[in-house]
Parts: C-alpha cells; sequence; structure tokens
C-alpha cells in the first residue's frame, strides 16, 4: 500500500538550475518537474498525450515543456498549448492536457502533494536548517523495508558498529551501549535527545571541543523524514533522509547533510569532503537494509525488542498507528 496523502520531496532547487526537465517516480507515478524561462516551476504527469512518451526527454522552450517526439508544448498547469501540426486556425481541444500536481516550495526544495485529499502544509515536517545551513544531498535506490529505512538514521545503537570504519569514534560512543533517551511522541512525530561519550582523537577533539559529551538530537515525522543532530561546542552537523517507494520493489532515498561551523575556511572544499563522507556513510546502511528485505511483519520485531529498545517501540507504535489511518483514509477514497 502506497501513503498517499502526504507531501514529498520531489527535488531540491539545486537539481533545477540546468532547466533541463528532471523525472522522478514517486508511489509509482512518473512526474517532470522543470523550470521555465521565468523563473517559474511546474509539476506535471510525465506523459505527452500524443504518442504517451515520456515528457522528461524532452526540453523546456520559454515557457513550455516540449515533448521530444512531436514537438507538443505543455504548460504548468498540464494543458497542451502548443502542436506544431495543428492546422491554421484550429484551436487545441482543451482535453489535451496531463495531470498538474499540487506543489510547494520549502525548504530550498520542490515538496509535491501525492494523495486525493486536499493537501494539508501543516504536514509538511520542520526542517528550518535547509533554509540557512550549507549542505549537499545523494540520492539511493534500494530494495528493502521501507519501515527499517525510515528508522534507520535515529537507530543511536548501529553507529559503533555499522559506521566503525566511516564515523569512527566522530560521533561519540556509547559505553556499554546504554543510553538515556529522553522523548517526544506526537500523533506524526517522535523526536527526542541523547548524550553520546567524546572519544575523538585529540585532533578531532581539538576542532570539535573538548567537552565530555556529545549532544545527540534525532526526530522522525511520518511517514518520511528522519534527522540526526549532533551539537558539539561550537559547531554542528545535520542530517536529513527522505525515503519513499518508487514502485513496489524499489525505495528511493535521498540524504541531506547540513553543517555549520565546519570547514567554513574553505567552503568547496567543505562540501567536497562532506559529501565523499556522506556517501560512505550511506553506503554502510545500503548493505544492511537490504539485507534485512525479507522482514515484512513489524510484529516479528515487536517481540524481541528490549526495553532498552524504546525508540524502536515508540518509533514502531507511531508507524502501525499512522499506516493503520493511511489505509483508512484510502478505504473512503475508494469508496467515495
Amino acid at each position: 500500500m502506497y501513503i498517499r496523502n502526504q507531501w514529498y520531496l520531489a527535488c531540491l532547487l539545486d537539481e533545477l538550475k540546468d532547466k533541463n526537465p528532471l523525472e522522478k517516480k514517486i508511489l509509482n507515478e512518473s512526474i517532470v518537474i522543470f523550470r521555465t524561462e521565468s523563473g517559474k516551476i511546474g509539476v506535471i504527469e510525465n506523459r505527452c498525450c500524443h504518442r504517451n512518451v515520456y515528457l522528461s526527454l524532452g526540453t523546456v522552450a520559454g515557457e513550455h515543456i516540449r515533448c521530444g517526439y512531436h514537438g507538443w508544448e505543455y504548460g504548468c498547469e498540464g494543458s497542451c498549448q502548443h502542436i506544431p501540426s495543428l492546422p491554421e486556425g484550429e484551436r487545441i481541444p482543451p482535453s489535451i492536457k496531463v495531470k498538474k500536481y499540487t506543489f510547494v516550495i520549502k525548504y530550498r526544495s520542490v515538496w509535491v502533494w501525492m494523495g486525493d485529499a486536499n493537501a494539508d502544509e501543516s504536514l509538511l515536517p520542520p526542517m528550518p536548517e535547509m533554509d540557512t545551513l550549507p549542505m549537499v544531498y545523494n540520492y539511493h535506490t534500494l530494495k528493502a523495508d521501507l519501515p527499517l529505512v525510515a528508522e534507520s538514521l535515529i537507530d543511536a545503537y548501529h553507529i559503533n558498529h555499522v559506521h566503525r570504519n566511516s564515523i569512527k569514534t566522530f560521533m561519540g560512543n556509547l559505553y556499554d551501549e546504554k543510553v538515556d533517551f529522553h522523548l517526544n511522541v506526537t500523533d506524526r512525530a517522535l523526536t527526542g535527545h541523547y548524550l553520546r561519550n567524546n572519544d575523538g582523537s585529540f585532533f578531532e577533539q581539538f576542532y570539535f571541543g573538548f567537552n565530555k559529551k556529545v549532544e545527540t538530537h534525532f526526530g522522525f515525522w511520518f511517514p518520511n523524514i528522519s534527522k540526526l543532530d549532533i551539537r558539539f561546542r561550537k559547531r554542528r552537523m545535520v542530517i536529513y533522509e527522505h525515503f519513499y517507494q518508487i514502485d513496489e520493489e524499489n525505495i528511493c532515498m535521498c540524504q541531506i547533510t547540513l553543517w555549520e561551523n565546519i570547514l567554513d575556511f574553505f567552503p568547496p572544499f567543505a562540501r567536497w569532503f562532506m559529501l565523499q563522507k556522506s556517501i560512505k556513510i550511506v553506503r554502510e546502511d545500503l548493505a544492511f537494509l537490504e539485507n534485512n528485505r525479507q522482514l515484512k511483519n513489524l510484529k516479528d520485531r515487536a517481540d524481541i525488542l528490549l526495553k532498552a529498545d524504546e525508540v524502536s517501540i515508540a518509533f514502531l507504535q507511531l508507524w502501525k498507528r499512522n499506516t493503520k489511518n493511511a489505509e483508512h483514509e484510502t478505504m473512503v477514497a475508494k469508496e467515495d
């Protein structure tokens, strides 16, 4: 089942800089995103009515997107605006149009509403760092279980093990893996914070601070945003992960890394370094997430969770509650 009545991060504005049409497949729907000559953004169905070819194979022509097959042009509202072969004096039938998607521009990103219900902007997660901090991002396609992907970033225990060759001691250690979590759970979100032990090398501590503890904040906003926020004495690193089903088999995950007062003496090197590090970290996660794909029943996990897994327990309860509500919304929509 696809979770439809939600906002999905279709792309970052940075992806539209070259003005080429951008294809995205979300919840088994192919959409095309384009920026016109005047800077207006269009998000429409990725299909030309003429021969059903992808509009993303075409080009942006002025205020329209032009199909690469026969030159038919569509505006940001999805209606066909020009047909080169149309006889002079004939009008384009109004039925020649494709679906237009509701979207908003927020956090330097294009968010698309994939549902049938009225779009609710209050459902957008809080991501204020996206407006101000430098960032890099990378996309990955994987075959995995969606809730496991959603939980992976807020899992405090896996860092010492999965990322022992990349993060190492940079984000601190968990002695005996005993954590005092401070959780806050709402209807659609799970947030919290805890402390990690600052076991970085002398050079890491010299740069990031000699505090004995590293303050770590995390969050999950149903159904597609997770956050890890590492706060040093004067510096900070924030990681967001956005994930969704491409189709029944594949999941897209976009990892966005932001930072404050880190390597700011040379921004190009900071972007290069952060991108390389984030890609390596994600690849380490993917190996385990794809390996866990066979775990389809969340009840299988609930039966073996320990008291120390309070974040996982809270996550599973939130996920099950909201997916049940989403299933009910889908059934009501079909009946209507």
